[in-house]
């Protein structure tokens, strides 16, 4: 059975070693450049602030040339693998048997289709764990000076592209296009369904469920006004914005208002004297600092890194295992 399962999926086990090593190639080379970049810019002893000139001219750069293009190419593999896996190998791994019918011929052999399914569960959806599982890591070892100084890893944009989570969602789509394919019995449909149903799961968990997956920080502290990030005012100085910096170095920032003593949102009015259209920026700013306003910040600071990742790897495979057992489920009861 392992034998049969390779011969029908050797192409794509080709191709995947095929990308893997090209990866590993272009990324090693990547990661000398910009090992070399890093050193030769003295940021490794900037301290831990951020606060550094040699990280801002290392910061600047590797945002341009090759070394930034294949750091986004990089990332941008790893949240293109595990949909393909999920289209290309789980969805025609059921469906197409049964589209076209050799399901009644493997499945009144000596195997039963439990012990069929069962190790092309092991053999495909394990290779692709591990596929995910290797490029991940050749990713994350390239990228090791610029994640949590040019970018940080625990943002959203980089998040789902490092440690473990890719592992997880490799998973995930490819027992979700195996159990597309059982239910729909249509490869190509199963194909959209898979894409479709992934990209939704994938986006609501960065959207909204992965800031609430362990409890976040929270801290209230004096509003520095030397670290305007955004600052308002309509013509009428009835409503105002103001946001600072909250200094939280590596930090996933998930909201950050400006409050009042009171605890309230801070939306103005402002002073029409001060901040009128005929007063200078200067003189609002003073008299904003002189209300005593406090910054409320709801993060994720980067030490919740490894936690988070624990967390959403988890509920994808824990959701994979459950696909899985309704796959067994259907395909005993509602396949003829």
């Amino acid at each position: 059975m392992i034998w049969l399962t390779w011969r029908q999926f050797r192409t794509q086990a080709v191709i995947a070693g095929v990308v893997l090593a090209a990866a590993v190639v272009a990324l090693a080379v990547n990661a000398r450049e910009i090992a070399r970049l890093y050193t030769d810019s003295g940021a490794g002893s900037c301290p831990a602030t951020g606060d550094c000139a040699a990280l801002d001219s290392f910061t600047s750069s590797i945002t341009h040339g090759a070394p930034a293009v294949l750091f986004v190419l990089g990332s941008a593999l790893l949240y293109l693998v595990p949909p393909m896996i999920g289209v290309f190998w789980g969805a025609p791994l059921v469906a197409r048997e049964l589209e076209a019918g050799t399901h009644r011929l493997v499945w009144n052999q000596s195997i039963t289709r439990d012990r069929w399914l069962g190790t092309k569960l092991a053999v495909l959806g394990g290779g692709s764990m591990v596929f995910a599982g290797a490029l991940s890591a050749v990713v994350w070892w390239s990228s090791r000076h610029v994640d949590g100084t040019a970018v940080h890893r625990i943002g959203p944009l980089l998040f789902g592209a490092r440690g473990i989570v890719p592992i997880g969602y490799a998973a995930f789509a490819f027992v979700l296009g195996m159990t597309a394919g059982i239910i729909i019995r249509r490869t190509v449909p199963a194909m959209a369904a898979t894409l479709a149903v992934y990209v939704g799961a994938i986006g609501a968990m960065t959207l909204w469920g992965r800031a609430h997956l362990i409890p976040a920080a929270h801290v209230v502290k004096a509003l520095d006004l030397t670290k305007i990030l955004g600052f308002g005012v309509s013509e009428n100085a009835q409503r105002m914005r103001v946001e600072t910096d909250p200094s939280l170095p590596g930090a996933w920032v998930l909201q950050n208002h400006t409050v009042t003593a009171t605890g309230h949102e801070f939306v103005g009015p402002g002073n029409p004297q001060a901040c009128g259209r005929e007063s200078s920026p200067k003189a609002c700013v003073e008299w904003v600092r002189s209300l005593g306003l406090r910054q409320d910040v709801t993060y994720h600071p980067a030490s919740h890194f490894w936690p988070l990742q624990w967390a959403e790897a988890g509920v994808f495979l824990v959701l994979a295992g459950l696909l899985v057992g309704f796959g067994f489920w259907w395909l005993h009861r509602r396949t003829a």
